[in-house]
């Protein structure tokens, strides 16, 4: 229990350490970064031709091919007991890749340009998640990854808000050049958050665990309760419907670019204001019903989006998409920290991570097909439906007692 008290003595607030809060940081920039980049980059694919089935390719594409890196890493930071110089070294994959947006011409540039930097993310997203709950009071992790998804999504703000700047300095001219310009200003932050990361990431000695076997035995050690929940997530990240077409679907309304940035940063405000009380929420009552909460929440932003047919039921859409991210992303991670032991914490983050990426393929080409041969309305029903399914799974297969909330802080120790 040492460790334990002397985490919490260092922290700003309760349950969020001084290392929480640096990874908070770094994720804060990386995802300005990112979402300088991500809100336009479908209107940037639609200028230079692509289609919706194309745009679903990529969006699934780029977090699949990266996907078993997750799991592999994951279980190297347990076994090793290191995962600082793996989240450093994702996190400089994918700073690296990013002024290469600028460059490119095609829909198939873009595709290698996303699943390379996304292979960054697929290095670094375990570990750190696993570093997270390592540097945390195990009855605080709840509140802890809120916190690191809340900042995570003040990035998502910033970055769109930053891109807003420049096409409305660009109003009605804005082109393919304005976007190109804002994929190279993209790049500073990334680089940035690079830099803070070397600096102040700390290894936390409790990641140091011993007898940890090989990989495909420790994925099988997983134990039962974990695997009905990746099924449930399975069922359910099939037909996550991405952002990329919430921002079509304005576009498709008539909603100029700068309104559906605006739509993208609230969003993302929601996304941030949620994640906090939602995390500590699970805490309190159980991750179950804040997960059931959130898959509601999901299907009734698909049908919204649905009917929406003005700026007013539009902009409700993107908030309720943001109500559903804020209580479900941070959520869902700490409820794998609580099915599985402290010494494979990294291989269930990374096996959680890539069972989400493996499904995100075929179900963003499924949306994207849905939306080219029948209309949007088919690509929200669909995700609708998978959310009413997984809901049905997540009811039937676990229950809301210990599965459902934190560890007691006697069983374990960060």
């Amino acid at each position: 229990m040492g460790s334990t008290r002397k985490s919490v003595k260092r922290t700003l607030f309760v349950g969020v350490t001084s290392n929480v809060l640096v990874l908070g940081i770094v994720s804060m920039l990386t995802d300005m970064s990112s979402e300088m980049i991500y809100p336009v980059l479908p209107l940037f694919l639609t200028a230079i031709g692509a289609t919706g089935a194309a745009i679903g390719l990529i969006e699934g594409a780029a977090e699949s091919t990266a996907s078993f890196l997750r799991v592999v890493s994951g279980w190297h930071s347990d076994r090793t007991g290191r995962r600082r110089n793996l989240v450093l070294g994702g996190y400089a994959a994918s700073s690296i890749m990013k002024p290469f947006f600028a460059l490119a011409t095609s829909s198939v540039q873009v595709l290698g340009i996303r699943i390379v930097e996304r292979v960054g993310k697929g290095i670094r997203s375990a570990p750190r998640d696993a570093l997270i709950a390592d540097s945390s009071p195990v009855e605080y992790h709840g509140r802890a990854f809120g916190f690191h998804k809340a900042m995570d999504s003040l990035g998502s703000v910033l970055g769109p808000s930053v891109a807003l700047v420049f096409l409305l300095v660009a109003g009605a001219a804005a082109t393919t050049e304005t976007y190109r310009m804002i994929f190279i200003v993209a790049a500073v932050p990334a680089f940035i958050a690079l830099a803070v990361g070397i600096a102040f990431i700390r290894e936390r000695a409790a990641t140091r665990r011993k007898e940890v076997g090989r990989f495909f035995s420790e994925i099988g050690n997983l134990g039962r309760k974990f695997w009905l929940l990746m099924l449930v997530v399975a069922v359910f990240y099939i037909g996550e419907i991405s952002y990329a077409f919430l921002v079509l679907r304005a576009a498709e309304e008539g909603v100029d670019t700068v309104t559906v940035l605006l739509m993208y940063i609230l969003f993302n405000v929601v996304f941030v204001i949620t994640a906090i009380p939602a995390g500590e929420l699970s805490d309190r009552i159980g991750r179950r019903p804040v997960i059931v909460a959130s898959f509601v929440l999901f299907a009734l932003m698909a049908a919204v989006m649905v009917a929406a047919d003005s700026v007013v039921l539009l902009s409700a859409g993107f908030a309720v998409y943001g109500l559903y991210k804020g209580s479900s992303e941070g959520v869902f991670k700490a409820y794998v920290t609580d099915v599985v032991g402290d010494n494979r914490r990294g291989t269930a983050l990374g096996a959680f991570h890539t069972v989400v990426g493996f499904v995100a393929l075929p179900g963003g080409i499924v949306a994207g097909l849905l939306w080219d041969k029948i209309g949007h309305w088919a690509t929200f029903a669909y995700g609708m439906a998978t959310a009413i399914a997984a809901l049905s799974l997540l009811l039937l297969l676990t229950r809301g007692g210990a599965a459902g909330r934190f560890r007691s802080p006697t069983s374990s120790s960060p």
